[in-house]
């Protein structure tokens, strides 16, 4: 279940509001659509209504090569639509990621790992450095990679595995991380919005890494003495695989409150997360014969607000290699079809903002039992939400919370508001503090919703 801090900092002189948005969602039906089919294809990328992955093409000449495809879903010719966009080019292009409108991809054409891109339509070099390039991702116009010097085929592992990053604007690559400390292999990046996390192996195992671009400081998000691998970042949510007791999980943290979490804890190997929003998927195999070493997978999805798990495709059609963007889901099968589905959900969307700040009373004032008047709001689009209440609402700098929990609410309909209270018993030499509030609501589907997040 996610966990989004919502801090509110209270000056007692200062009458505000604040307001964040909070979603729940419970899932409904989840059709696949096929949009392409043939020879062996996969490693499909999504964002917004475009789709690329890479294909298998015969060359004239009798060779195999991959191409990279491309597909619009809101095209009415459907699969009739996908278009190849490095036909007749030499080499392998492989791993192609989109933002929506430019595609970049890795291109061997030299004889070794370059970048290009598909910039208004038109195939251009990106980066074409000596040695190899690739592993490549891309949030709006910032494209993240590994490079290393070496014109050779090296594992992960080695140190000349190093990650930078490019403006699509002017084009100039930068390290992302070259500091003293940066000594160990730097692999597997992923970027939203200026946030890039990676694996790293500088401590002897990979751990996961992440830093603001251009100038943030560097963090260290894990320290399992087992390997943690191949993240994926959407917003403040990080979610990776780790081998922990020698079995490989899904993990995932808020990196507002660095508290790790397990969407999986069982001897089933997982693979290949990704996240958007507070929607995860991955490769699962616990219903293979041999789930610590399955030969097919399952693909799951979760809603970490709810912590509803729900299977989207069987082992039996071989998915694997999951991407998603918002709702929109797309994933190889039996390395023959790209499919996409929308994840369909029932959802609460509620937003939570600070009404008054006041002393009830000349007791209260006396007493320090300061009161905080909430208003929670359901959006017109809302699910309605039900049996609404205040879980609790930790606080820092030795401010108690005065009142007993839970505190209902109610139900909320699309459109309509409700508000509670809740006193704090403040020290005398406090005179501002952060509190943390949580809720819970019941959806439109009666999946039990938490916001921000479940008490911590």
């Amino acid at each position: 279940m996610r966990v989004m801090f919502l801090k509110v900092a209270v000056f007692f002189s200062v009458l505000f509001s604040l307001t964040v948005v909070l979603q729940g969602a419970a899932f409904g039906a989840i059709t696949p659509v096929r949009i392409s089919s043939g020879f062996y294809q996969g490693r499909a990328d999504v964002s917004g209504s475009m789709v690329t992955w890479k294909r298998k093409i015969q060359r004239s000449d009798g060779t195999l090569d991959y191409d990279i495809f491309r597909h619009s879903l809101t095209d009415p010719l459907g699969e009739a639509y996908n278009l190849n966009i490095t036909d007749a080019q030499p080499g392998d292009q492989i791993n192609p990621v989109t933002n929506g409108s430019d595609i970049v991809w890795e291109d061997w054409r030299s004889g070794h790992g370059d970048i290009y891109m598909s910039f208004l339509g038109i195939e251009q070099p990106l980066v074409t450095a000596p040695g190899n390039q690739g592993i490549l991702c891309i949030s709006g116009d910032t494209v993240v990679y590994v490079s290393n010097p070496a014109d050779a085929n090296l594992p992960m592992t080695d140190p000349g595995n190093r990650i930078y990053y490019i403006d699509l604007s002017d084009r100039v690559p930068h390290p992302v991380d070259n500091g003293p400390a940066a000594t160990g292999a730097q692999w597997e990046p992923r970027i939203s919005g200026n946030r890039v996390v990676w694996m790293d192996y500088r401590n002897g195992n990979w751990d996961v890494y992440e830093k603001d671009l251009p100038s943030g400081p560097e963090r260290r998000l894990t320290t399992n003495p087992g390997d943690d691998e191949f993240p994926d970042i959407s917003g403040d949510i990080v979610a990776w695989r780790s081998c922990q007791n020698g079995r490989w999980d899904i993990h995932w943290m808020n990196l507002a409150n660095g508290v790790e979490h397990a969407a999986t804890n069982d001897a089933a190997y997982q693979d290949s997360v990704r996240i958007s929003g507070s929607l995860l998927v991955w490769m699962d195999g616990r219903s293979d014969p041999n789930p610590a070493s399955p030969s097919a997978y399952d693909l799951y999805i979760e809603d970490l607000n709810t912590g509803v798990q729900t299977k989207i495709a069987d082992r039996s059609v071989s998915p694997a290699y999951p991407a998603i963007d918002g709702s929109t889901l797309v994933w190889q099968e039996a390395s023959s079809r790209i499919m996409e589905a929308q994840v369909p959900t029932s959802n609460v969307n509620l937003s939570l903002g600070i009404q008054n700040v006041y002393w009830a009373s000349d007791a209260d004032y006396a007493g320090r039992l300061l009161s905080i008047r909430y208003a929670i709001s359901a959006a017109p689009d809302s699910a309605p939400a039900g049996s609404v209440q205040i879980l609790g609402s930790p606080a820092t700098s030795g401010v108690m919370l005065g009142s007993s929990t839970p505190v209902a609410a109610g139900d909320i309909q699309p459109g309509q508001q409700s508000a509670v209270v809740l006193k704090y018993l403040v020290p005398a030499s406090v005179f501002s503090f952060n509190t943390t509030v949580y809720a819970s609501a019941l959806s439109g589907s009666g999946d039990l919703v938490y916001f921000p997040g479940p008490p911590a």
